[in-house]
């Protein structure tokens, strides 16, 4: 006797709409939630060696009674109120020393050191006025003009106080005391280029800081707890996932209950 051949069932075409629809609406739940839950974290990281900051300053009170002509004083005073500094974080060269590990014998190899400094600007000078700037640490005095505004601090390490002397520096307002003040350069910061501070964007990160306490278990807290938030984060997502997946299941069930249900009336 043949044995007979199963007769394959045909596949419903009725199911075919249901279930591309579903799949098309789970990748659509999927994309949806991903982006209204998920925001990448910009770790794009700044040059923090050319960021600009601007200094406070502490104004001292200074004779209003400048023998200066009355005329100019008046013109120019509010063009010397409106001074101000700024700096940046820059190197600067330092001694020649010996490479011990690339020289020999017969060819002794020097290279020069490198030392952070701070690279001040000071901005908004008038014509006709001078500065005279004192570093009340180590007493170097930095003059200061319209045409040579900047100067160059190396002392980093710890907190420096300078004192700025603003005069006159025209026929009829020569050398009269006209501005006074004081500003304060921050340490900088030895823990901003660690492991710990890469793409952190705590201010404790900062490259330099006006704090002289060890901040590090500061950082350290902040970066925990950034690491926890992507965590938490990812964690959503997989739970998002799932929860699709069971959706789209649950609405690909009913639809194919109620498919079945419907043909098996128009049989009948």
């Amino acid at each position: 006797m043949k044995k007979l051949k199963k007769e394959r069932k045909k596949f419903n075409r009725d199911y075919l709409r249901p279930l591309v629809g579903c799949g098309i609406l789970f990748v659509l739940i999927v994309i949806f939630l991903i982006i209204f839950e998920y925001k990448p974290s910009d770790n794009t990281e700044t040059n923090k060696k050319t960021t600009n900051y601007h200094l406070d300053l502490d104004d001292k009170t200074i004779d209003q009674n400048a023998t200066c002509d009355s005329n100019f004083y008046k013109s120019i005073i509010d063009e010397v109120n409106k001074i101000d500094l700024s700096f940046k974080v820059g190197t600067v060269e330092g001694e020649k020393v010996v490479d011990n590990e690339n020289s020999t014998e017969d060819n002794i190899v020097y290279f020069t050191r490198e030392y952070y400094a701070y690279e001040m600007s000071m901005n908004n000078i008038p014509d006709g006025i001078k500065a005279v700037v004192t570093d009340n640490k180590t007493e170097n005095v930095y003059n200061v003009s319209k045409e040579s505004n900047n100067f160059t601090s190396t002392y980093t390490s710890a907190k420096v106080t300078y004192t700025v002397n603003i005069y006159g520096n025209s026929d009829n307002c020569k050398d009269v005391l006209l501005r006074q003040f004081n500003f304060t350069t921050p340490i900088l910061n030895i823990y901003s280029e660690t492991s710990i501070c890469q793409n952190n964007d705590d201010k404790n990160c900062d490259i330099v800081t006006y704090t002289e306490t060890d901040i590090s278990n500061v950082i350290q807290q902040s970066m925990d707890e950034k690491i926890k938030e992507e965590k938490e984060k990812k964690d959503n997502i997989i739970k998002i996932v799932v929860a699709s997946i069971l959706i789209v299941i649950i609405i690909a069930v009913v639809i194919f209950i109620y498919l079945k249900r419907r043909r098996k009336n128009m049989v009948m």
